[in-house]
Parts: structure tokens; C-alpha cells; sequence
């Protein structure tokens, strides 16, 4: 989801967007501010594919408003309604000052990238400080559940993908007519291709197929974790492949 980021002033306004994932913000240039200032924004949003707003909530260090605060407040709530997407107002204290610094410290002087690089610097707050809230658990019901197929399948043989470091082109005896090919970046994981050959692995099997580096993958791998943490998930003896979990 990508959001654009707003540092709103009385003369010129900082503007940013975050990177397609919406995890980071990216300086993109400075706009006049002008009474057709939320025209050019909206205008800006829907070139980029815009859809959501962090503006700049400007408080003082006591954390009262500052005299911009009404003004942004209000830009935010009409350009709102001309993009027909959300806004968020983010606490900016810090952020122009932060951005009129290299990153050694020192201070610049007059550079046309600060107002961009404040609201790069709202964005990125904004995510950090959405990242650290608790995440309300998301419950589905056993119909749900029951949608997704998850069964045992025995490695016939497993390969890399060509050019690629991640990607293991398995394929996968399933209990059906013919084996299924299943593409899963896994690389990283085992000792070596050849070492799942006859292991008997957990497959989500109902997904729809997709291309991946040219190869149709015809279901999933069900693993645990990531990283240092990343299991695979096996039955503790041997099964008939197909052998559906429940």
C-alpha cells in the first residue's frame, strides 16, 4: 500500500511517498503553497496511485499546536475528500530540524530537499510507530478453515531454478494421477536439493497456480517460521502421500 507523505507550510510544502509496501518514505519534491495547493496534491496522489495520507500534525515542544496546525488540519481534511482516501496525522516536532542535518550531524543551510525530507521523515515515523502498536489477533471461522487444504507429499526430486538462489523446483507425489511441480524458495534451508528427495513434507494443495520464473507451481509449502527459526512441518512416521491434515 502506498501512502504519500505531507509537511505541510505556510510558503512551501514538503511532499514524499513510501515505497510500494508502505514501510519507508522517500523524498519527492517541494510545492508552493498556494490556495490550489490541495488540487496539485490530489492531482499527485492520483498519479502515483496514492491511497492513504500522513500529513504533519505541527505541535510545539510543550506539544501544543503551532500556528500552522489549524492550516494542516484543515488541507488534510479537504484533500481527504478530493482523493477519497484516508488521512493519518503524525506528530512532527523534530522532523525539519532532523532533516536539515547530513548524516554526519551537521546542519545545512537553505537546501531545497528539506521540506521533501520532513515529510519523508513523517512517513517513516508513521510507519515505525503503526509497526509498534499490539496487533489485534484475526479470527476466522471453521468454514474458513476448512477452505484451505493442507496434505502430506513425498519428494520425488528437487532441483534449483536456474538463476536463482532461493527457488527449488520440487516435485511432489501427492496420492493423485501425476506428480505435482511446486516451486518454493527454500534454497537456503536445506543442506542440499537432493536431501529432501523422499522426505515426506506439509503442502497447502488447493492454491490456485502461478507462474513463478516461468515455472507453474501447483501448490504451496506449509512450513513454521523464518529465518533461524524456519521448520519444516513432517508427520512423525511415514504416511500414504495425500494424507490430508486436519
Amino acid at each position: 500500500m502506498k501512502y504519500i507523505g505531507i509537511d505541510y507550510g505556510t510558503k512551501k510544502t514538503g511532499v514524499a511517498f513510501s515505497d510500494d509496501a508502505g514501510q519507508m518514505g522517500f523524498p519527492h519534491g517541494t510545492l508552493i503553497t498556494t490556495p490550489r495547493l490541495p488540487e496539485e496534491l490530489a492531482a499527485l496522489i492520483k498519479e502515483k496511485g496514492a491511497e492513504a495520507i500522513v500529513m504533519g500534525e505541527s505541535r510545539n515542544f510543550s506539544g501544543n499546536d503551532n500556528p500552522v496546525a489549524e492550516d494542516a488540519r484543515k488541507l488534510g481534511d479537504e484533500l481527504a475528500k478530493l482523493a477519497g482516501i484516508p488521512v493519518h496525522f503524525e506528530p512532527e516536532t523534530y522532523t525539519t530540524q532532523e532533516a536539515r542535518r547530513y548524516p554526519d550531524g551537521s546542519r545545512m543551510e537553505g537546501s531545497p530537499d528539506v521540506d521533501a525530507s520532513a515529510a519523508a521523515l513523517i512517513l517513516t515515523g508513521f510507519f515505525e510507530r503503526e509497526a509498534s502498536k499490539p496487533q489485534a489477533p484475526v479470527y476466522i471461522s471453521i468454514d474458513d478453515f476448512a477452505k484451505v487444504h493442507v496434505a502430506i507429499g513425498t519428494v520425488l526430486s528437487a532441483e534449483r531454478v536456474p538463476e536463482t538462489d532461493k527457488l527449488l523446483r520440487l516435485m511432489v507425489d501427492l496420492g493423485e494421477a501425476e506428480p505435482r511441480q511446486i516451486v518454493s524458495g527454500i534454497n537456503a534451508y536445506v543442506e542440499s536439493p537432493e536431501s529432501l528427495v523422499g522426505r515426506q513434507l506439509s503442502f497447502v494443495t488447493n492454491l490456485a497456480p502461478r507462474k513463478i520464473k516461468g515455472l507453474e507451481s501447483n501448490g504451496m509449502l506449509f512450513a513454521v517460521g523464518q529465518d533461524d527459526t524456519f521448520a519444516f512441518v513432517t508427520p512423525d512416521r511415514q504416511v500414504p502421500p495425500g494424507t490430508a491434515a486436519h
